[in-house]
């Protein structure tokens, strides 16, 4: 079967892609060496790097304030954004009071005593205050709750800094659903590119007049540019970061124009910043057709697995069911409809992890035995942030998509759009086809991109963790090998184990280097391994 150049390529990748960027302001990265929070930065920069934000209490116990950045870099009298920033102070081990806890920052003082740690969950597109806020109890080890006050920031073009706006709630619905109309015949390979480019270009413009001219700075420099207000704002002369998956991306270029102020760095997830677009999306769609391979094995393997046969029974109930979708989708109470890529979407979420492999079957055995979707529409809507009420707390989908396109390149001709698609559905045959491809969504944007994927130059950063898991499907391990060849300074701990990401709040060997590092600034030369 061959899938639908019009919905495969309208389709925003359902992975976690990374972005690239090359550093354009030479002048303001090479700005000498940090001796304090706000120095050495440019003189019309002085009043972003020396403003002093005021926090307030927010979210229950914990604390809130924005920061005001230059929309454009190469601008900073022009227009400002402001990057919402979210801070938990630090617990303390014996489970002190919180008024005791709120004393003891007062004695202290908190820019002085504190060392904070900012953190980034990747994406793009993901909220970073969101992390913080409400899932760090999942996310951190009590370990780094107890020595650092962590800091979450959605990055610009993400909820609450200058959001990326492209739909009506309704709209968005329509847009994951499909129910746009083409006259173009859509029956031709020709017709179909047409009717994906026009649907791109008017999907792009909307976005730009929603969203305004912060559109064209959703950068990752820029975001990365962003860290280092931050970390002037926090007091600290030199910035302590976990980012994840994207947010590699985001340290490592944080790392490159700013490396005399990189403090302790774990990047977990690690991303190749020298490949492109195309290699990326080959490398998930294989990374995540082998973890297909591996979670039907698991499945055979189990005594009561929810879905009946072998791994290759199994494999097959997934194309049947795709297959199905894509030529007639499901119709779903509320008047919603599953189409193929929302199923997709919400298909791959908790392939994220092994831990998700038993909810994974469930549901899966409910679809392919009694036709029921309602976990799969459930999970795609979670990953669209479409809330019960039918509203969508921000568009993470189309924030991604813009730093995708402001990162990436793409090609322009058509016949070798079309050939990079096949070639993804050649080499992962399974899940490919359905992944998205969003190079006709950027050659269309209304925006220019700004970078271009680039080998890393860390000249001035002494030491930086990277992490790759040997099982991890968005984030091949291959890429942080390759990151770790590259980078000189670089220590690189491989995790041998499934799931995208090595750290778990709970603990284990790759969660203890991590925070050794971080807690304790203890790091290994080369390249070690746990399981």
């Amino acid at each position: 079967m061959r899938i639908s150049v019009l919905s495969a390529l309208l389709t925003v990748s359902a992975l976690l892609l990374t972005s690239c960027a090359a550093v354009e302001d030479d002048e303001a990265a090479d700005e000498g060496t940090a001796s304090g929070p706000a120095a050495d930065h440019p003189e019309e920069l002085a009043a972003f790097y020396e403003q002093d934000p005021t926090w307030e209490e927010c979210e229950g116990d914990l604390e809130c304030t924005t920061v005001e950045v230059p929309m454009d870099y190469s601008d900073p009298e022009g227009e400002t954004l402001e990057i919402a920033l979210v801070s938990a102070a630090p617990e303390e081990s014996g489970g002190s009071s919180d008024d005791e806890a709120d004393d003891d920052a007062e004695d202290d003082g908190e820019d002085e005593d504190v060392e904070f740690l900012l953190t980034n969950p990747g994406g793009p597109g993901e909220s970073g205050y969101d992390l913080v806020a409400e899932m760090r109890g999942y996310a951190f080890s009590s370990r780094l709750q107890e020595n650092f006050a962590l800091v979450g920031f959605d990055p610009r073009g993400v909820h609450r800094s200058a959001p990326v706006q492209c739909f009506t709630d309704e709209e968005m619905d329509s847009y994951r659903e499909g129910d746009d109309a083409f006259d173009e015949d859509t029956d031709t390979p020709t017709g179909e590119m047409d009717a994906a480019r026009q649907q791109a270009r008017e999907i792009g413009e909307d976005c730009l007049e929603r969203t305004g001219d912060s559109l064209e700075f959703v950068d990752t420099d820029s975001a990365a540019r962003d860290m280092d207000v931050i970390r002037a704002a926090l007091g600290q002369e030199r910035l302590h970061y976990l980012g994840f998956s994207y947010g590699t991306h985001l340290g490592i270029t944080y790392a490159e124009l700013f490396g005399d102020r990189v403090g302790r760095f774990v990047l977990d997830g690690m991303m190749d910043t020298s490949v492109d677009l195309q290699e990326i999306s080959l490398a998930q769609a294989r990374g995540f057709d082998s973890v297909l391979d591996d979670f039907a094995q698991w499945c055979e393997d189990l005594e009561d697995c929810a879905v009946d046969g072998d791994a290759d029974d199994i494999i097959g109930s997934v194309e049947q069911m795709l297959h199905d979708v894509h030529l007639e989708p499901v119709e779903m109470s509320g008047d919603r409809t599953l189409t193929v890529e929302m199923l997709i979407s919400g298909f791959i979420l908790p392939m994220y992890s092994s831990e998700g492999w038993p909810l994974l079957a469930q549901a899966l055995g409910a679809a392919v035995d009694d036709g029921e979707y309602d976990m799969f529409l459930a999970w795609s809507d979670a990953a669209a942030g479409r809330e019960a009420d039918g509203s969508y707390s921000w568009q993470g989908t189309m924030a991604r998509q813009a730093i995708m396109c402001a990162d990436y390149p793409v090609p322009e001709a058509d016949g070798e759009i079309r050939r990079e698609f096949d070639a993804i559905a050649r080499e992962a045959p399974v899940l490919g086809p359905y992944l998205g491809h969003p190079a006709i969504m950027c050659d269309e944007w209304p925006i220019e991109p700004r970078d271009e994927p680039e080998e890393p130059e860390l000249d001035d950063v002494d030491e930086i963790l990277f992490v790759g898991t040997s099982g991890d499907p968005a984030t091949p391990v291959e890429w942080a090998e390759s990151m770790h060849e590259m980078v000189p300074a670089s220590s690189l701990l491989i995790y041998e184990g499934e799931g995208h990401t090595a750290y778990r709040a709970e603990g284990g060997c790759a969660t203890e280097a991590m925070d050794d590092f971080l807690v304790d600034g203890e790091l290994f030369d080369g390249r070690s391994e746990c399981s």
